[in-house]
C-alpha cells in the first residue's frame, strides 16, 4: 500500500514520491505523479495510481487534492491528523476533524457530507449506518434480505465510514 499523509492547508505527503502541495503549478504536480491517468481537463486531473483527483484552479495551481476510494482503498493507506479516515469510523472522524477545525462548519448535508471550513476539509459518503440497518430490516420484513445479503453486508461496512476526503486551499470550502 502506498502511505499518503493528508496535512490541511498543506496539502499531501506521498511515501518515497514526495509532496504535492495546495498552490503548487500542474506542471510539478505532473513531474512528480507522471502524466494523469485519464485524459484530463482544464481544471483537474486524476491519478489512478494514487487514487486521487486534484483540482486545479484558473492559474494552474493545486487548489483542492480528494481521494475517491473510500472507504476500502486498493493501493493507498491514508493518515489524516494521526488516523486512518476510512477506518477510524464516521463519528470518530467527523469528531477529530471538528475538534481540529475549532469552529464554523458547514452541515448542510450533515451526516453524509461535512467541510471543515477553518481547515478546508470536506469528507462526505452516499449513505449511513443507519440508513443501512432501515434497509435491512426493510428488506428482512419482506423475505428479500437473504437473497441480497451478500451486497448489503458489503454496503453496511461500507457505511461505517466516509468514502472520500479531500484537503484545499485557504477559505475552499467558504
Amino acid at each position: 500500500m502506498i502511505k499518503i499523509e493528508l496535512t490541511p492547508l498543506k496539502g499531501i505527503d506521498i511515501e518515497n514520491v514526495g509532496e504535492v502541495l495546495l498552490g503548487q503549478s500542474r506542471q510539478s504536480v505532473d513531474s512528480l505523479l507522471g502524466k494523469p491517468s485519464e485524459p484530463d481537463s482544464t481544471n483537474s486531473a486524476f491519478y489512478e495510481l494514487y487514487e486521487l483527483r486534484i483540482d486545479f484552479d484558473e492559474f494552474g495551481k493545486v487548489g483542492y487534492i480528494e481521494f475517491l476510494y473510500g472507504p476500502f482503498p486498493e493501493r493507498t493507506e491514508l493518515c489524516i491528523y494521526d488516523v486512518n479516515p476510512f477506518t477510524i469510523g464516521a463519528e470518530k472522524l467527523v469528531e477529530i476533524l471538528s475538534r481540529q477545525n475549532n469552529g464554523e462548519i458547514d452541515t448542510t448535508e450533515a451526516e453524509f457530507s461535512y467541510a471543515f471550513l477553518n481547515i478546508s476539509v470536506g469528507i462526505w459518503r452516499q449513505f449511513t449506518q443507519k440508513d443501512m440497518e432501515e434497509s435491512i430490516a426493510e428488506l428482512k420484513s419482506t423475505g428479500k434480505y437473504e437473497f441480497n445479503r451478500s451486497s448489503i453486508e458489503d454496503d453496511l461496512d461500507k457505511s461505517r465510514n466516509f468514502w472520500t476526503i479531500g484537503v484545499g486551499v485557504a477559505n475552499y470550502y467558504k
